[in-house]
């Protein structure tokens, strides 16, 4: 069991590093200097030139492996989506891509050369900070914490605390934060990100609220209800 898990670790840990081999760094891009974060296949995001952000992660489209998801262009207060598609894995210096308003048969070329493979400073991302606490008693809480960013219903984000702190980068927008852990209720806010945000980050805590006794039997008489009929489904 402990061998399975270290290999686990080590698959998670190396796909992560690649990663950020193949996208993180500077690129000379169609539409000005592209900047990109890779934290891990699931949480790549950026900026390019000064005129808006993109973020998204590692999909598979028909057998080939894109780095696929939404950008904003703030100068046309306008959304479209995107696909990369690094031209040559052996040296990771270069991509065709592809974007669109809305249209999935319109696509325009957005190809890029790499110029530096160094982490870059974003512009146009502002840095959230914050702890886990438990509501009441003000405890902060230690153990591993997923806090995920949602907006139009879909997770853009997330990060996993340290120490029960998290630091989130996000472009400017409306975003959800969401928490759930099993002994207490499910949590949701609205975090409102400006270009006006001082000092370019904002300080977010999140109190989670202790679910009571009863509600943590329900919740327990559920899941061992779903259990036996998934059970007895598969008999």
């Amino acid at each position: 069991m402990k061998t399975t898990i270290k290999l686990l670790v080590v698959l998670l840990l190396s796909t992560n590093a690649y990663a950020q081999q193949q996208w993180q760094g500077t690129w000379n891009s169609t539409f000005g200097e592209l900047r990109i974060v890779a934290q891990d296949q699931n949480n790549i995001y950026g900026d390019y030139a000064d005129t808006g952000v993109l973020y998204g992660y590692i999909q598979r489209i028909n057998g080939e492996e894109y780095f696929a998801g939404t950008f904003e262009n703030y100068r046309m207060n306008r959304k479209g989506i995107f696909k990369f598609k690094i031209k040559d894995a052996r040296y990771n210096n270069a991509f065709n891509g592809e974007w669109t308003w809305s249209s999935p048969t319109n696509w325009s070329a957005w190809n890029a050369n790499k110029s530096s493979k160094r982490k870059p400073s974003l512009r146009s991302f502002y840095d959230v900070k914050g702890g886990i606490y438990e509501k009441g008693t003000n405890r902060l809480i230690t153990g591993s914490v997923t806090v995920e960013v949602f907006q139009d219903g879909i997770r853009r984000f997330y990060s996993n605390t340290t120490n029960g702190r998290y630091t989130r980068q996000l472009p400017k927008g409306t975003w959800e934060l969401r928490v759930s852990l099993p002994d207490y209720k499910p949590f949701k806010s609205t975090l409102v990100v400006t270009s006006t945000t001082t000092n370019n980050y904002l300080t977010a805590n999140i109190f989670l609220e202790k679910k009571t006794k009863a509600q943590t039997i329900r919740k327990t008489k559920k899941l061992k209800k779903d259990e036996i009929s998934k059970t007895n489904h598969k008999q």
